[in-house]
Order: structure tokens, then C-alpha cells, then sequence
């Protein structure tokens, strides 16, 4: 096996669209590795990858060792201590009642340990066998407490932290960089980013979302942030952003007094003003065609529909500054 680091990285697969983008944009957009996609839901990532920071990845595994056949994994040598086995595979020919087989050829008499394991073996039937050391294991336990309902300021349009880390994720933002949210609501896609390392600038036109927003970050332990309290459209700060991620309003909480296509237009306009050619933004919107209003500025490059109900479907964009 090539001496490159190699991961079996493991996603949602109800959100493969989504998945896939993410773990592009996280890995081979970013420069630090590549990625071969698998199965639905399943890649290899050669190089670099920190899987607790990919908002659909439910598990991941860095691998010890690949065969081509079942009885050739004997000659894999796992690390010392207690462990127990996982069999993940794609074309559903093995499964648990293997597990304690993979176990004792992989030199688990004595070790196998369900209640204090070491670690866990996780082994991936793909095209060959992937035999691989758990590394990640989602806890929806913690991503759940961001959810809007449990934050001490609630604002029932805010984003999902799952949809609001892969928004954030698919700019692929240099590490430390500063995100604007122009429409920032109680700041549910600054929580996620600044708890990814950017520092963070918030802007609502309502002041109770701004000040909800403050509270909101500060509980969470965040504390590289800024949140004003004015009209977008009108704000005029003296520095440019290295990228734009928001949820542009709409419905009947949006507080828009403009005409949809000229708030969209201007809105644009001011977007593109405020970071540098090259630099991203990515946002969502109700409705496809109010993208339009931004192709004079930018180049729109990813578009992921996500159907919320039989009336509201939602559009995952990255837009890149010409």
C-alpha cells in the first residue's frame, strides 16, 4: 500500500449531492488532498481531512491496510490493544455475522472488547477490502444543542447547524479568514463559522436579531465576532471581507420594504463591493431565478436545491467574484 495517508470517509446518504460537494470543496478545493468517490455515501480521501469539521460526515476511518480478498486480511497488522469490528459493505455480500471472523483474523483472540475497546476496526467491503482504524464518529448529541430551539436567543427561521457548517464548508475560506453575514437573523451560520476559526461580522436590519445574535454567539464561546445593527444595503464599512455566507430573507419574516428584484439587484451590487475578485460567497435563496440578479458580478458555480415542503425549496449557492 502507498505510504500516503488514505481515509475511508462515510456520509449521509440521504444528502449525497450535498456530501459530495462538501468533501470537494473541504479537501481538493482547499489544496490539501484528493478524493475518490467510492459508493453513495462513501470516498476514499487521499492526504489531509479532518472529518469532525464536514457537517454530513458520519464516520471516517484511516486505513491500515487493503486485500482483495476476505481471508488475506490475516495478513493486515492492527495496532495493540482491545478492539471490536465493524463491517461496512457497499454490496451488502458480508455483514455482522462476519464481524467476529474479520476480528480473529485480524489476531483478536483475547482482545475483542464491546464495553472498553482501544479502538475500532472498521472494515469497508468496497471494490476491495478497506480494513481501517476509527478516527471520527459523529455525536448528534452535540450538534443538536445549536439548534435553534435551545439557544438562549430563538429565532424560528434560523438554519439547521448541519446546513449552516456545509454552507460555510463549500467556500472552502482560508483558515482565519473574516465571513460576513449580511442578514444575520440570531446568527446561527456565524455561530458554525466562528466555531471553525473565522472571525465573523453579523448585520440585521432588526435590532432585536442583533442583539439575540450577540447572545447567541458569546454562549456558544465565541468571541472574534461583530454584530451591527443597520440596513446591509446602507452599511458602508471601511475594509473589504474575505467571503459572504447568508440566508437571504424571505417569507413573511423577511422585512424586506424593496421590490424582490430590485432588493435583489442592489443587493448584489453591494456584495460584490464588499470582497475581492476571486473571493466567495455563498448563500441560499427561495427561488433560482433571483441568482440572475447576480450573474453581472459573479460567477455562480454551485447550485444544490434542497425541497423543504411542497412549497418552499431551498438553493445551496456558491458564487465566485469576477
Amino acid at each position: 500500500m502507498d505510504s500516503q495517508k488514505i481515509l475511508v470517509l462515510e456520509t449521509e446518504k440521504g444528502s449525497s449531492e450535498f456530501a459530495r460537494e462538501e468533501v470537494l470543496s473541504v479537501v481538493e478545493r482547499s489544496h490539501s488532498g484528493k478524493v475518490a468517490q467510492i459508493d453513495s455515501g462513501i470516498f476514499l480521501v487521499y492526504g489531509n481531512c479532518r472529518a469532525e469539521g464536514i457537517a454530513f460526515a458520519k464516520r471516517a476511518g484511516e486505513v491500515i491496510g487493503i486485500v482483495d480478498n476476505f481471508q488475506d486480511i490475516s495478513s493486515i497488522k492492527i495496532p495493540e490493544g482491545k478492539f471490536y469490528v465493524r463491517i461496512i459493505d457497499t454490496g451488502k455480500c458480508h455483514g455482522t455475522s462476519e464481524e467476529s471472523e474479520v476480528g480473529q483474523l485480524l489476531g483478536g483472540k483475547g482482545r475483542i472488547s464491546f464495553s472498553n475497546p482501544d479502538f475500532t476496526i472498521l472494515a469497508y467491503h468496497l471494490d476491495r477490502w478497506h480494513i481501517c482504524r476509527q478516527i471520527y464518529s459523529r455525536s448528534n448529541r452535540e450538534r443538536s444543542k445549536r439548534k435553534a430551539p435551545l439557544r438562549p436567543f430563538f429565532s424560528p427561521v434560523s438554519m439547521d447547524p448541519n446546513y449552516a457548517s456545509f454552507l460555510i464548508n463549500i467556500g472552502y475560506f482560508p483558515a482565519g479568514a473574516t465571513l460576513l453575514d449580511p442578514f444575520c437573523g440570531g446568527g446561527g451560520i456565524l455561530i458554525e463559522a466562528g466555531l471553525k476559526g473565522y472571525k465573523v461580522e453579523g448585520i440585521d436590519i432588526l435590532n432585536e436579531m442583533a442583539v439575540g445574535a450577540r447572545m447567541n454567539l458569546k454562549y456558544f464561546g465565541i468571541r472574534n465576532f461583530n454584530i451591527t445593527k443597520t440596513d446591509f444595503l446602507e452599511y458602508e464599512p471601511d475594509k473589504k471581507f474575505d467571503g459572504i455566507v447568508t440566508d437571504f430573507p424571505y417569507g413573511r419574516n423577511s422585512h424586506i420594504s424593496l421590490e424582490r428584484g430590485l432588493f435583489y439587484s442592489k443587493v448584489a451590487e453591494h456584495m460584490a463591493h464588499l470582497i475581492e475578485t476571486g473571493s466567495r460567497a455563498c448563500v441560499v435563496t427561495d427561488k433560482k431565478e433571483n441568482l440572475d440578479y447576480f450573474t453581472k458580478f459573479f460567477t455562480v458555480d454551485v447550485v444544490i436545491p434542497q425541497k423543504v415542503h411542497k412549497s418552499l425549496t431551498r438553493y445551496f449557492t456558491r458564487m465566485i467574484k469576477r
